[in-house]
């Protein structure tokens, strides 16, 4: 028994190493000088799709939402305006988006989409 154990978590480890990374990471404020790494592609990628998603959204959107909106814009902006990428990370990261468009769609639409309380 212990020995199938130890293999089934083998195989359950191996399984989480093969998946895809999806960790995103926002990159620094930068004049287009640097390679991003393939987080900070990816965040810019995806976020360029969440940001797509609502844009439509903003013609009847409150200032509140609206503000949020172009303060999203702004930051992305700052970190992906002007960028390098390798060739492999960015065909890595399309293919990623291309699998989740649907549910980063559905991201971009939900974060502009509530208005605060007051």
């Amino acid at each position: 028994m212990r020995l199938h154990s130890a293999a089934a978590v083998f195989v359950a480890l191996g399984l989480i190493a093969c998946g895809d990374d999806l960790t995103e990471t926002k990159p620094p404020e930068h004049t287009g000088d640097r390679t991003l790494s393939r987080a900070e592609l990816r965040w810019c990628m995806f976020n360029d799709t969440r940001i797509e998603a609502a844009r439509p959204d903003m013609r009847s959107a409150n200032q509140f939402q609206v503000q949020a909106f172009n303060a999203a814009i702004t930051e992305w902006n700052a970190g992906c305006r002007r960028y390098r990428y390798s060739r492999s990370d960015r065909d890595a990261v399309q293919r990623q988006q291309a699998e989740r468009r649907a549910a980063l769609e559905a991201e971009g639409k939900a974060r502009f989409a509530a208005a605060p309380i007051k």
